[in-house]
């Protein structure tokens, strides 16, 4: 049996339980100001991936051991958000660990980022296979793209472009073996069944414009969950956290704010 991942954590604020997972690539510092506004209202724990940021963790991880992670070191009880992958590994939490996510709020991500002939709100697997072989060749000049990827069509891209850039030189820019250990999985992971069965009230945030996560994806997650809400920022990209951020704020405390019998 492999060795517990050990995560880094790190906490803010006081209140209820609000845990971010941030997306592939990226660290805790890409919260920055929607994190310390965030802190006013709820304890705000932010959680790095495996092998990004500054984790220690060197090897390949999978999305069970992840949740198994988790499971070991969040709290018994908390609002679960997560952007882009984060949003998946919410998910995956939350369908295992049903009785201590209270809220799930999935932030421009979505049960499968792969197309498939019954999921057209999605990516073409060749786009992945191309990140993971640049990741393996050219890992600088990718991660430049990805980037691009998650602005473009954005009117403020340029300044937000220098905050995702900002965020990894100065929160660390990871592991080649976690990097890619995300890309399998934002390559293979169908979590529709886990969208179909999760207990708790979910929320999903999409970008109008963005290029990765499709807003057909909102509808498309409806039809699985009919119980999940849908906050559309019609003029974000795949970082509405960073380019309209009031909306986003907005939208999460109206929705842990919302008593069960209105959901």
């Amino acid at each position: 049996m492999r060795e517990l991942i050990k995560l880094n954590i790190t906490e803010t604020g006081s209140g209820e339980n609000l845990v971010l997972i941030h997306g592939w690539a990226m660290n805790n510092q890409v919260w920055g100001e929607f994190a310390s506004t965030l802190a006013k209202s709820y304890r705000v724990i932010c959680v790095e991936l495996p092998g990004h940021g500054d984790s220690k963790h060197i090897s390949a991880w999978t999305m069970d051991e992840l949740v198994g992670a988790l499971a070991q070191q969040l709290p018994s009880s908390c609002h679960l958000l997560g952007w882009s992958l984060g949003g998946m590994v919410a998910l995956a939490y939350a369908r295992r660990c049903p009785q201590r996510v209270d809220r799930l709020l999935m932030m421009a991500s979505s049960a499968k980022f792969v197309l498939a002939d019954d999921w057209q709100c999605g990516q073409q697997n060749e786009v992945l296979k191309a990140f993971i072989e640049g990741m393996v060749c050219k890992p600088t000049s990718t991660i430049k793209r990805f980037i691009r990827l998650q602005t473009q069509g954005l009117k403020s891209s340029k300044a937000v472009n220098e905050s995702l850039r900002d965020a990894r030189n100065q929160g660390g820019e990871g592991l080649a073996a976690g990097l890619l250990s995300g890309l399998i999985i934002l390559q293979q992971a169908d979590l529709r069944l886990a969208l179909a069965e999760i207990s708790c009230p979910a929320l999903m945030i999409l970008g109008g414009q963005d290029q990765l996560i499709p807003v057909e994806a909102g509808e498309a997650s409806q039809a699985i969950n009919t119980r999940l809400k849908l906050l559309i920022i019609e003029a974000a990209t795949h970082v509405p956290f960073l380019s309209h951020q009031t909306e986003v704020l907005q939208g999460i405390q109206q929705f842990i704010a919302i008593k069960e019998h209105n959901l």
